[in-house]
């Protein structure tokens, strides 16, 4: 556990913070790169990031306040300062807002998210770092050799364990927990692998988005197993579940509908666009 990452002068420069900034750099440089190598790139730039990180940010705060808060929080917007980030809050109001961002820009959805989705699950991992750092979104009590015990502190693991009657005051440090937040930081590593490999392969249009929603999801849903903040609810299910269940059920299904119906493809970014009198019957062109 490493709140404050650094100092530098009188300034102190804290894990999530830094490693959220971090994430956003990654998202949209690596997004706005892979776009520029395209034949015809998006007319998309790095305020399509500005635009996902200041919508992300705030849906994030939304989702926690709904989440865990009180009406209280909402005078002054006190909810915008206080309290924490719910992911699912922010994928909420990043897509809102970058969708706002392309409308504006004239940019096709579908085919700028299969484009910048792969980009989004590394930058989500890196975020998961700073979770670890942080020692927020931590992991339940385990057993396992590589179990970490979180320091003596206010919140987090320890204070949980405390109020569950797991330890007591006098100890100097938590149970061994499962370092969940590099669980899912490595699983998004595989998820940006699979899906830059699958667009790579100019799938249908579409297919890296909903596969996007199917790995991702299936993968918070198992995750969310060794969480140990998490409230449960019937049938034992965090409400994070219930929302990954629902992408991994979208993704999946539609998944299966595009590949049974046929769908347009996605140019490969190595080889010029086909003339319209060549391209295959059942494809569309992009739009330059």
């Amino acid at each position: 556990m490493r709140p404050v990452l650094f100092h530098v002068g009188g300034m102190s420069f804290h894990s999530y913070t830094v490693m959220l900034s971090l994430a956003f750099l990654v998202g949209t440089i690596l997004t706005v790169r892979a776009n520029f190598r395209r034949e015809r790139p998006f007319p998309i730039t790095t305020m399509a990031g500005v635009w996902a990180f200041a919508g992300g940010l705030l849906g994030a705060k939304v989702w926690f306040w709904a989440q865990y808060g009180e009406w209280a929080d909402l005078k002054w917007g006190w909810f915008l300062v206080e309290g924490g980030l719910v992911f699912f809050g922010g994928l909420v109001g990043g897509v809102a807002a970058v969708l706002l961002y392309l409308r504006c820009v004239g940019a096709p959805v579908i085919p700028v998210s299969d484009l910048a989705l792969p980009y989004v699950a590394l930058a989500h991992g890196v975020a998961r770092v700073g979770c670890f750092l942080n020692g927020c979104c931590h992991g339940s009590p385990t057993g396992a050799p590589w179990g970490v015990p979180y320091p003596k502190s206010s919140w987090g693991a320890y204070h949980r364990q405390l109020v569950d009657g797991l330890i007591t005051r006098e100890a100097g440090a938590s149970l061994p927990i499962h370092p969940v937040q590099l669980y899912e930081t490595l699983g998004l590593v595989v998820v940006f692998l699979v899906l830059r490999l699958v667009y790579r392969r100019s799938p249908r249009a579409g297919t890296v988005t909903l596969g996007y929603l199917a790995g991702y999801g299936g993968l918070r849903f198992c995750t969310e197993f060794f969480r140990g903040e998490s409230v449960r609810h019937a049938p034992g299910f965090t409400v994070s579940q219930y929302v990954a269940l629902g992408m991994l059920v979208a993704g999946v299904g539609g998944l299966v509908r595009l590949w049974a119906r046929g769908g347009a493809k996605i140019v490969k970014t190595a080889e010029p666009p086909a003339a319209p009198e060549a391209a295959e019957e059942g494809e569309i062109p992009e739009a330059p």
